[in-house]
């Protein structure tokens, strides 16, 4: 299980520097968005399962343990002697956040971690526009690639129930519908530039006190109509 567990992370390692293959309909006229597709993400054949395999036995214990937790705020190990490179994230939901130290969330304090800050969530889910949508993912993986990131912490699709939640500016909407439309095409947009997605906070999670701790009760239909998009 743990093998396997590894391995899983490996590969998502590998997804991130592996070139992405984009397809169009040939009948398809190139400017438009195509916000209806469905993203296949990058093509791992079973090709990489041997490459893949040949790195891990060259591992040892400790450069294993070092690929599956942070080494520091926002980024996992890598194997430099064997190629693996470090695996670095940022935050977004509304535009990549600035470069903090490896150690705390103290900015790092240098003029090149430019970035543009987006309107908050609320005001893309007003549109309705998928289209917007995915110009909104595109341009966020842009300038996430441009600042060398593999992973953006982004979009934040958790369902707004209330509007005491501190964090509620990152998300689209209360409406489970909406929240689908303008994620999946700002998901394409975004990883089309060779940068993953990683949505967060949308399992229920309704206050940012305590947020590790608190008791949600809650039953699995509710959980799945609403929470799960």
């Amino acid at each position: 299980m743990n093998h396997k567990i590894f391995k899983l992370s490996l590969v998502v390692t590998m997804l991130v520097f592996t070139s992405c293959i984009k397809e169009k309909k040939a009948d398809e006229p190139s400017n438009k968005m195509e916000t209806s597709k469905i993203y296949s993400g990058k093509v791992m054949t079973h090709d990489y399962d041997q490459k893949i395999d040949s790195i891990i036995v060259q591992m040892t214990l400790e450069e294993k343990i070092g690929m599956l937790h942070g080494t520091s705020m926002f980024t996992t190990s890598g194997v430099e002697r064997l190629g693996v490179p470090e695996l670095k994230m940022a935050d977004g939901p509304l535009g990549v956040r600035e470069e903090i130290s490896r150690d705390s969330w103290a900015p790092l304090g240098i003029d090149t971690d430019f970035a543009t800050y987006y309107p908050a969530g609320g005001g893309l889910s007003a549109t309705w526009n998928p289209e917007l949508a995915y110009l909104f993912g595109t341009s966020v993986g842009e300038e996430s690639r441009a600042r060398d990131k593999d992973v953006l912490l982004s979009p934040a699709i958790n369902i707004i129930r209330t509007p005491l939640g501190g964090r509620t500016y990152e998300y689209f909407s209360e409406d489970p519908f909406l929240n689908k439309k303008l994620t999946v095409p700002f998901i394409v947009g975004l990883q089309e530039n060779d940068v993953a997605a990683c949505v967060k906070h949308y399992a229920a999670n309704n206050q940012e006190t305590n947020r590790d701790f608190v008791d949600v009760q809650i039953d699995e239909r509710t959980l799945r109509e609403i929470y799960l998009p």
